[in-house]
């Protein structure tokens, strides 16, 4: 009796333990799973630093170079949003970038896209960095940054063309008001006269600016 009641408990665990595989398989059968795109429109008309990508299972490039003969269009996503949040607009430079897509808790209708990848081409071999995990900063042409307020209080960005036509390091921040604040690498310093042939100088302050690059 004490035999046949083990085997009965033995039998209602694996009876448990397949029920609540099958609710797990059944509850992942519809999620989607981490992907890649390329992006191809920044142009968010919200200024929630959205995207619109072509996800590599729709890209007929992507997957001709995988071996599958493709004909058609790619297809578009909707706007995706960024996995750090930014208000205003993603750089121009990133259409053509291949980015990674998350889906949240695996819905395919609530996506995130990160950084850029290091990948030159999907089919050849890429040299490895030899630096891990580097922070690269989106560039922005000089007047076309993002706007400057409370929402991107702390983000960081690379001024392109900017004073001087060099590129600069700015940072938002408040300053009586919000604004993108620049990195400024010069030194003001203060020049005295150079002595004259009588050997003479008159006390003139000249002002200067050196760089310290």
């Amino acid at each position: 009796m004490a035999k046949t009641t083990n085997n009965i408990d033995q039998l209602a665990g694996i009876l448990l333990k397949s029920f609540r595989g099958a609710q797990q398989a059944a509850g992942m059968s519809g999620q989607m799973q981490n992907t890649f795109g390329t992006i191809v429109d920044v142009a968010d008309p919200k200024n929630e630093g959205r995207v619109r990508v072509i996800l590599d299972q729709t890209n007929p490039e992507y997957l001709k170079g995988k071996g599958f003969e493709q004909s058609g269009k790619p297809t578009e996503t909707d706007w995706i949003y960024p996995g750090v949040p930014l208000k205003g607009k993603q750089p121009p430079g990133l259409k053509g970038a291949r980015v990674p897509i998350t889906p949240r808790d695996g819905d395919p209708n609530r996506l995130n896209f990160g950084d850029p990848v290091y990948d030159p081409s999907e089919f050849s071999e890429a040299k490895q960095p030899q630096n891990s995990a580097m922070t690269r900063l989106p560039c922005y042409p000089s007047g076309q940054l993002p706007e400057a307020s409370v929402d991107n209080i702390g983000c960081m960005l690379i001024e392109t063309g900017g004073p001087q036509g060099h590129d600069w390091l700015c940072v938002c921040l408040n300053r009586g008001g919000y604004k993108w604040v620049r990195h400024i690498d010069r030194l003001h310093i203060h020049l005295t006269q150079v002595p004259d042939s009588s050997g003479d100088s008159e006390g003139q302050v000249n002002d200067d600016v050196e760089a310290t690059t």
